[in-house]
């Protein structure tokens, strides 16, 4: 009988030893307790000590040092989560049709976008995010940057990130309501080369950074670069997973490069065609460039709203006049299938709509947007567009998009003369996208 409760000891302790890691267990404190209590002899507990200890050793010898996460894309880590890295990407495939009245604006199709990126973590204290957009034909950088986390809630950011403006604008591309962003996203600065702090506290955030040009906007001849700075606050008193409410501001102080001249144009929301109705040409003599924005959004179940405006003033030097233009947009969005719009509240913006179902998800949406670029000797025109969007989700990864924008030009939203002013098309589109 002894000998019996002795090989059932060594066939229980040889299996917790091969369950050590999964289960955190301790044979060796199981090996004191039966010496302890003379079950085993001293000489067998050196023994069977050095057996459990060999199959740890095995077992460590054998275990995987990283995991494979396959959860919306292919990402490897570390078990420690110090080091990461994660491979991403979206494709958004356009198709758009337009109803024209005075100008030929060209039905057709779009590969509007196409990006690769990785992203992940350093060091546990580090991360990094790399995208190229191959969209157009060519291979652009869109954000390239490192980030220093130590401090957190405090983040540090170096390289080439969106500056903190615009709730439309810092909300991805992957999880806009419409095809495309307001008319008014034309003020808000976008991706430039720069470094950035942003941190949070229990119902705010605040971001702010000094940035030059952007990767592509850096040429050799064009002299100094220019450089501005940029700033965000955002309160959101509520922010759970059926309810939100963000009221934000910005303000963004700019100083030309060498050329000193700036530039304003923007297509309808559909970006198939070329046209770009409101376009101020190249202003000249700017001496500075001074943005502020004010954002508000509310999620209350399947039903949200959102609404931006954005005021931009262009000083000028040399005897010109200075120049105001300004653009406002208000949407609202409704899940007939009792989704809510997923707001991150430590970016103040939104993100990925995950379906209640297997069989997706649908959303109707709704928006006016104005942007108006005509002001003293600048007459770059003023428009106005209704989009009427629908969005199935089939899962939180891929989504289809129809729109059905009405578009409202003055006399002179003539593309800087290249069309007719006075132009209303109407125009149907569709979007394919997925993302990893």
């Amino acid at each position: 009988m002894i000998k019996f409760i002795f090989v059932c000891i060594i066939l229980c302790l040889t299996a917790i030893a091969n369950m050590a890691f999964a289960e955190n267990t301790e044979p060796q404190e199981l090996l004191i307790i039966l010496r302890d209590n003379g079950t085993i002899t001293q000489e067998q507990y050196d023994k069977l000590k050095q057996t459990t200890e060999h199959k740890a050793q095995e077992e460590q010898s054998s275990r995987v040092d990283v995991k494979v996460i396959s959860k919306g894309g292919v990402e490897v880590q570390t078990y420690d989560g110090n080091f990461s890295f994660k491979l991403g990407g979206r494709v958004f495939v356009d198709a758009a049709y337009y109803d024209e009245d005075k100008n030929a604006l060209g039905d057709g199709t779009e590969l509007r976008k196409a990006r690769i990126d990785t992203k992940g973590i350093i060091f546990g204290d580090w991360d990094y995010q790399f995208e190229i957009d191959f969209a157009d034909g060519d291979a652009d950088i869109s954000d390239a940057y490192i980030r220093y986390n130590a401090f957190f809630p405090t983040r540090i950011t170096v390289g080439q990130f969106k500056e903190p403006f615009s709730l439309e604008e810092l909300t991805s591309s992957k999880f806009i309501t419409f095809m495309e962003r307001a008319l008014p996203n034309e003020f808000a600065p976008d991706r430039n080369i720069g470094i950035g702090i942003h941190t949070h506290g229990e119902v705010w955030t605040a971001a702010a950074g000094v940035f030059g040009e952007e990767f592509d906007d850096d040429a050799d001849d064009e002299g100094d670069e220019g450089w501005g700075v940029t700033g965000r606050l955002t309160y959101s008193p509520v922010h759970l997973d059926t309810r939100a409410l963000h009221l934000g501001a910005a303000a963004s102080y700019r100083i030309p490069d060498d050329e000193k001249k700036v530039k304003f144009d923007a297509r309808p929301e559909s970006h198939v065609t070329d046209i770009k109705y409101v376009d101020t040409d190249k202003i000249k003599n700017m001496d500075s460039l001074i943005k502020y924005g004010l954002e508000a959004s509310g999620v209350l179940g399947p039903f949200s709203l959102q609404g931006e405006y954005i005021y931009t003033n262009i000083g000028r030097d040399n005897g010109s006049e200075d120049v105001d233009f300004d653009g406002w947009y208000v949407y609202g969005s409704w899940f007939l299938t009792g989704e809510s719009r997923h707001y991150k509240f430590k970016k103040g913006a939104f993100g990925r709509v995950t379906p209640m179902s297997k069989l997706g998800a649908l959303e109707l949406a709704t928006r006016y947007s104005t942007i108006d670029l005509n002001d003293g000797p600048i007459t770059g025109g003023e428009g106005k567009n209704i989009t009427f969007g629908f969005n199935y989700y089939f899962n939180p990864y891929i989504r289809l998009m129809l729109n059905y924008i009405i578009v409202d030009n003055d006399e002179d939203a003539d593309a800087d003369g290249d069309v007719m002013g006075n132009d209303d098309p109407r125009i149907v589109q569709a979007r394919l996208q997925v993302d990893f």
